[in-house]
């Protein structure tokens, strides 16, 4: 363990102690890995100095960061390019998309702790690549052949490629859509199946994708109400990927859901939305609340995830480590959320 001063600290050096700042909140946890977003929230505060474990771990955990980053502003790029007439390049998303798979082929869990970082102004770019990400995971736990696989995340990355032809003013509005504009909106299907199928690089299989990830299982889906294995497989995956990760994020309408309704969510409309099949091997594969991540429960105790995943990380066990308010926490204790139902996580702390 050593001391580091604040203009030393570079991205993925570890946290030997606890940051507390002088109000007694806690700001990093000992053990966090040092992300720029974490640096930039130390040089916020003006910390002069923290404590860092000896070894730097920069090769693995900077990577990620900077492969996530990379592919947002990959699709940004596409995206916008699309919006103002220009052509498509499929290698440099075929890049960009084979660096993600060899992550989560490695690693599941690679990216789980940076999805769900979004504004409402990138929204769509960062929710096609979060998207891309719960597609792999499942795709990869489905044991599907690596060109499935491929062609699975290409078309998870660029399932909603199709907005760029709508409005942005109807895209961002904080109202209700009326009948009328949500028509037009629904439109981004076949807008996106039309831009894939006519950019050559991309096959029929990844085009369907963007046209087929709104249709339902019972078959009350758009644009044309396909029903169960009418859908392509690959589509129904999509489905509920975009569906979770949507609904964890803030819109201008509508607050976000916590990561644990949104998969109550899914569970929910298993068999009506979804394919129940596919259901439960996206619920067995992601991880909702990552290990390490730092939640406040209903109570204002604030904890730390313990390692859990699939249907056990809708509930996991934490660690209580402090409080929003009242007395210090001196002695650490776990609870289980699975046996305490009387405790729910309200909010994600870090």
């Amino acid at each position: 363990m050593r001391k580091v001063a604040l203009e030393e600290l570079k991205p993925g050096m570890k946290l030997a102690k606890d940051i507390v700042l002088e109000d007694g909140r806690l700001l990093l946890l000992k053990g966090f890995t040092l992300h720029k977003r974490y640096l930039d929230k130390i040089r916020l505060y003006n910390i002069p100095f923290v404590y860092v474990e000896d070894e730097v771990d920069e090769k693995a955990q900077v990577s990620e960061e900077k492969i996530y980053t990379e592919t947002f502003l990959t699709v940004k790029n596409v995206m916008q390019s699309v919006r103002l007439g220009s052509k498509i390049d499929p290698e440099v998303i075929k890049n960009t998309v084979c660096q993600i798979m060899y992550q989560i082929m490695n690693n599941d869990n690679v990216f789980m702790r940076l999805s769900g970082i979004r504004d409402i102004d990138n929204y769509t770019y960062l929710h096609s690549v979060d998207v891309c990400i719960y597609s792999i995971i499942t795709g990869k736990n489905l044991n599907l052949p690596m060109d499935v696989l491929n062609t699975l995340a290409l078309g998870a990355i660029l399932h909603d490629i199709g907005k760029c032809k709508i409005p942005v003013d109807l895209l961002n509005k904080p109202g209700k859509l009326m009948d009328s504009e949500f028509e037009l909106m629904k439109k981004h299907t076949e807008f996106g199946y039309n831009i894939l199928s006519n950019t050559p690089g991309f096959s029929e299989e990844i085009a369907k994708i963007a046209l087929n990830h709104h249709e339902h299982w019972n078959g009350e889906g758009y644009p044309n109400g396909l029903k169960g294995e009418e859908i392509d497989l690959l589509s129904r995956i999509v489905a509920i990927a975009d569906v979770y990760d949507a609904l964890t994020a803030n819109r201008v309408y509508r607050k976000r859901f916590m990561p644990h309704q949104a998969a109550e969510y899914i569970i929910a409309n298993s068999g009506t939305q979804f394919d129940p099949q596919l259901t439960s091997v996206f619920i067995q594969s992601i991880t909702v609340y990552p290990a390490d991540s730092i939640v406040m429960l209903n109570t204002g105790e604030i904890a730390r995830v313990l390692e859990a995943r699939g249907p056990r990380s809708i509930r996991p066990k934490v660690r209580v480590i402090t409080r929003k308010e009242g007395p210090p926490v001196l002695e650490p204790y776990e609870i289980d959320l699975s046996k305490n139902p009387e405790y729910t996580i309200v909010d994600i702390i870090s």
